[in-house]
């Protein structure tokens, strides 16, 4: 049986990553894992909505020491205010260092990753399904290839059952993220990609707040990927 575990943050990419694996694979389960961060009441509702609409499995599970680790670095993703940025800002690379820098949870990918590989082997064995992106890779260097590389040697020995790291959207950018949410008929607007959200509307849509790093790149894609974006914002972004 072809199994993937879809390590699930709420956002385009991971919401992306879901779609797609219930194309490709017989048995999906859902991972989300809280950490303490500021959106994770939204991201835990935005998991349950996509788990009912494609009729697939999730488990929620809480890392403390992940919290704690988080508060030790000083990571705003936690407890803080997280950057607001421009359009413009998106292009420069020292100010998106910046805005990595202060939303960096530490290890995370490897640590959830760890989570799903045990999960797997504990199964027989499966696919562990990232949202890992050419955008994001340019400034987070555990979501690009060689890193998928990498963990994926690593696992050869960490598991007795196989199991590997698949990055569907590994070469894709926002914008090429958008289309596959279109062609795959995603219902985006049900995500959430804010790091500051502000609860939902009456029929169940993140309010997003439109002035994070994350939100304008969300935004940005959608309209320049297939020239709409359903998502509700506080405060529209400008481009």
């Amino acid at each position: 049986m072809k199994r993937a575990v879809v390590l699930f943050s709420g956002g385009l990419d991971s919401t992306a990553c879901l779609y797609w694996a219930k194309r490709n694979y017989e048995e999906v389960i859902m991972l989300t894992v809280n950490y303490g961060s500021n959106e994770e009441r939204v991201t835990n509702k935005v998991a349950e909505f996509f788990s009912k609409e494609l009729n697939v499995p999730l488990k929620i599970i809480r890392l403390d020491f992940l919290e704690e680790f988080s508060k030790l670095a000083g990571t705003t993703l936690v407890g803080g205010e997280t950057p607001k940025v421009t359009a413009e800002e998106l292009e420069n690379i020292e100010r998106a260092k910046e805005t990595a820098k202060a939303v960096w949870v530490p290890a995370r990918n490897l640590v959830l990753i760890s989570v799903a590989a045990s999960l797997l082997d504990a199964m027989g064995g499966g696919d562990i399904v990232v949202g890992f992106n050419a955008e994001e890779g340019a400034t987070f260097p555990d979501n690009t290839q060689d890193f998928v590389e990498r963990i994926n040697k690593a696992l050869e020995l960490a598991t007795i059952n196989p199991v590997r790291v698949v990055a569907p959207l590994i070469n894709l950018d926002k914008k090429g993220i958008a289309k596959l949410l279109k062609e795959l008929d995603a219902k985006y607007e049900y995500s959430n990609s804010c790091y500051m959200p502000q609860g939902f509307t009456e029929d169940g849509k993140p309010i997003h707040c439109g002035q994070c790093e994350s939100c304008v790149r969300r935004h940005r894609g959608l309209i320049e990927g297939i020239g709409e974006d359903r998502t509700v914002y506080l405060v529209p972004p400008k481009l």
